[in-house]
């Protein structure tokens, strides 16, 4: 079937993927990826972190899991 896209959010602007889905209806819910806040204006190790958790997501959104980043 393949992954025709996905979000990528950080986590206060997660439930915004519903809300843009209401204006776009689709046979399918659009999956979403939902990493730690913030992105910007944090330390190299913390935005290496954040890469990580994207990467894993995607990885496991291609493997047809659920991308969301599981809670440690």
């Amino acid at each position: 079937m393949g992954v025709a896209g996905f979000a990528i959010l950080t986590e206060p602007f997660g439930p915004q993927v519903d809300r843009c889905m209401t204006y776009q209806p689709a046979d399918r819910t659009l999956p979403a990826i939902i990493i730690d806040h913030p992105t910007q204006m944090v330390a190299d190790d913390v935005l290496h972190q954040r890469a990580e958790q994207v990467a894993d997501a995607i990885q496991r959104l291609l493997d047809g899991e659920d991308p969301e980043t599981p809670q440690p």
